[in-house]
């Protein structure tokens, strides 16, 4: 069965853009809380993509890569992933365990948990921004990481069907943060399901 999936016109494609690069900043600003340091998002470059082009713009479908995915739900649902090149996810776990940089060289159970642990707040801290901003109601679901190539991780983190979120197009946020000593580059991609579409764009009418 084929479900009608209705995207964002171009002018609340700028709209969504913003909160989403709003979104990001606040999440990276929480991100000071977990690790006791303060922690800056230096640059944010946001664009709008097919589903398909996702692999290919971080790598390629075979490129080795670390990713922490979660859903939320609430007002609307929806998909956000995380994606780091192994060895920037490495650094990042030593910024977050407070090691000093270059002790990370695998993924265990305990730099899961902490990526993790980052996941879960990042997400919240994006929702919370873009629930405040528009009146919902949005809570992320538990995070999940996982090594491996891109499209695994992608097939993964889109358990269900492209039509079925809503995923033709993604909103995806080349980010770069750290302190002043650190900085990490990583990649943030937002998929909106068709309800999610439809109840910004009602709130956006309004």
């Amino acid at each position: 069965m084929t479900t009608q999936v209705t995207a964002f016109n171009e002018i609340e494609m700028v709209a969504w853009a913003g909160a989403v690069n709003k979104g990001v900043a606040n999440a990276v600003a929480g991100l000071s809380e977990m690790v006791g340091e303060a922690i800056t998002a230096t640059a944010l470059k946001s664009g709008h993509i097919p589903l398909k082009d996702v692999a290919n713009l971080l790598g390629g479908p075979e490129a080795l890569t670390v990713g922490v995915y979660l859903g939320f739900e609430g007002s609307a649902t929806g998909r956000i992933v995380l994606a780091y090149h192994p060895k920037t996810a490495f650094g990042l776990i030593d910024m977050l365990m407070g090691e000093p940089a270059g002790s990370t060289q695998s993924l265990g159970d305990m730099e899961k948990s902490a990526l993790m642990e980052m996941g879960n707040l990042m997400g919240a801290f994006f929702l919370n921004s873009l629930a405040d901003a528009n009146g919902l109601s949005l809570c992320p679901t538990p995070p999940e990481v996982m090594i491996g190539e891109v499209r695994a991780i992608l097939g993964a983190a889109l358990s269900q069907s492209q039509v079925e979120l809503g995923a033709e197009e993604g909103l995806i946020v080349d980010a770069t943060f750290g302190t002043q000593d650190q900085q990490i580059s990583g990649t943030f991609l937002v998929l909106p399901s068709p309800d999610l579409v439809r109840v910004l764009r009602e709130k956006w009418n309004v």
